[in-house]
C-alpha cells in the first residue's frame, strides 16, 4: 500500500513518467514479439512431435507455449484496456495512460503570429455576457475570502485584439501557486501571451496527474487557467476543485450548475456552452473570441482526434500561429507533439459530440 500511496503522490514527476513510459513500450513490444516467439516455439514443438511421436514431453510442451502465447498477448491488451476504463476515475490510471506526454514535456516553445489584422467583431454580444454577472449577490463567502487573497491588481484592458505572440514553457515552477500548493508542483506549460494593443498575459496551466487532484482534472485545470489570466488571480486548481466539494461533495467539475457556479463565486466573466449550442455555432463564437483576444476553452474527443485525448480532454485555445494553426494549452502538454490544426479542424473534427457536451460541456468562452 505504501508504494501506491508514493505512485500517487509523485505521478506528476516526470522521472516517474518516463519510467511508465519505459514500462508501457515493454508491454507493447512484449505483445508484438512475444507472441511471435511464443508462435516459432509451437511450430518447433509440432514438428517435433511429427518426427517423434513417442515422445510424452511434448504435448505438455505444446500446451505451455500455448498458454505462453494467451499470457504475453492478453496481458498487455488487460492492462490498456483497465487504464483506458479507469482513464477519469483514478490517478493512477491518467498516470498510466498520460505517463508519454509528462514525460515529453520540457524546453521552450515560440511562436510568432501572422501581422494580418483580424477582425475583432463579436457577432452576438450577449453571447459574451458572464452569465452570472448580473447577479452580484450569488456569491458564497468561499468566493469574497478567496478573492481577497487571491486577486492582484491589474491595468490588462478589455479590448486587445488578436494575439501577435505567444512563447510557452514546459514543465515550469509558478512562485504564485497557480499550478498546485504542493512544494514540487510545477505548470505543466507557461504561455506568455502578446496581443495586438501591447498587453502582455501568462497563463499558467496546471498537472493532469497531480496527486491531490481528483481524476480527469483536464476541465479544472483548463478553466482555472483561464479564469486566472482574465482575472490577474493566482487560484489554484485544487481551490476550484475545493469549492466544487463544497457545493455536493464529490469535487468534480461536472455539469451546467457547477460551471455557473464557479463563474459567479469566483467573479470570472465568462460564459460556459453546452450541448444546446451546435458544433457550426461554436466555430463562430470562437473565431470571434479569439479574433478579439479572449480564451477559449474546449473539449475534444479521442475518438475523434486521438493524438488531442485518450477519451475526452479540455483545452484552452489562445490564438493562431504564422499559418493560422490554433495554439492551445492543456493539462497534458500535449500542443508541443500534437497535430497542427486550424480553427476548422478542430471545431468541426475534434469536438466532443452532443452527448458528451450535454454532461461535461462544449465551451467556454473567457473575457478580460
Amino acid at each position: 500500500m505504501l508504494i501506491l500511496d508514493d505512485v500517487l503522490k509523485y505521478c506528476s514527476d516526470a522521472s516517474l513518467a518516463r519510467m511508465l513510459g519505459i514500462a508501457k513500450r515493454i508491454l507493447d513490444m512484449l505483445q508484438i514479439v512475444g507472441p511471435i516467439l511464443c508462435i516459432i516455439s509451437c511450430i518447433y514443438i509440432f514438428i517435433k512431435m511429427m518426427i517423434n511421436p513417442e515422445d510424452k514431453k511434448l504435448p505438455k510442451n505444446l500446451r505451455n507455449a500455448f498458454f505462453a502465447l494467451a499470457i504475453t498477448f492478453f496481458i498487455p491488451v488487460f492492462v490498456n484496456v483497465t487504464m483506458q476504463l479507469f482513464d477519469d476515475k483514478f490517478t493512477i490510471s491518467n498516470c498510466w495512460n498520460y505517463a508519454e506526454e509528462v514525460a515529453n514535456v520540457g524546453g521552450v516553445s515560440y511562436m510568432e503570429i501572422s501581422e494580418e489584422t483580424r477582425k475583432s467583431i463579436l457577432n452576438n454580444p450577449s453571447d459574451y455576457e458572464n452569465s452570472s454577472s448580473n447577479s452580484s449577490n450569488g456569491s458564497s463567502s468561499t468566493s469574497n475570502n478567496n478573492n481577497s487573497s487571491n486577486s492582484t491588481s491589474s491595468s490588462i484592458s478589455s479590448k486587445k485584439g488578436p494575439a501577435v505572440s505567444v512563447k510557452i514553457q514546459y514543465n515550469k515552477k509558478d512562485s504564485g501557486g497557480r499550478c498546485g500548493k504542493g512544494s514540487g508542483d510545477k505548470c505543466v506549460e507557461i504561455a506568455t501571451v502578446k496581443y495586438q494593443n501591447g498587453d502582455s498575459v501568462k497563463f499558467y496551466m496546471g498537472y493532469q496527474n497531480n496527486s491531490q487532484l481528483l481524476g480527469g482534472s483536464c476541465r479544472a485545470h483548463a478553466f482555472t487557467c483561464g479564469m486566472n489570466a482574465v482575472n490577474n488571480t493566482k487560484y489554484s486548481t485544487l481551490d476550484l476543485q475545493n469549492y466544487m466539494k463544497s457545493l455536493n461533495g464529490d469535487g468534480v467539475f461536472k455539469g451546467k450548475t457547477k460551471y455557473n457556479a464557479a463563474i459567479s463565486n469566483f467573479n470570472v466573466n465568462a460564459k460556459a456552452y453546452f450541448n444546446e449550442t451546435s458544433i457550426s455555432k461554436s466555430y463562430s463564437l470562437a473565431k470571434s473570441a479569439l479574433d478579439n483576444g479572449q480564451p477559449v476553452m474546449i473539449f475534444v474527443s479521442g475518438n475523434k482526434c486521438s493524438d488531442l485525448a485518450n477519451s475526452h480532454h479540455a483545452l484552452l485555445l489562445l490564438g493562431y500561429d504564422s499559418n493560422d494553426n490554433v495554439i492551445f494549452l492543456d493539462s497534458c502538454g500535449r500542443y508541443k507533439n500534437a497535430k497542427k490544426r486550424n480553427l476548422s479542424q478542430l471545431i468541426n473534427g475534434c469536438m466532443s459530440p452532443d452527448g458528451i457536451a450535454k454532461n461535461w460541456m462544449r465551451m467556454v468562452i473567457f473575457s478580460y
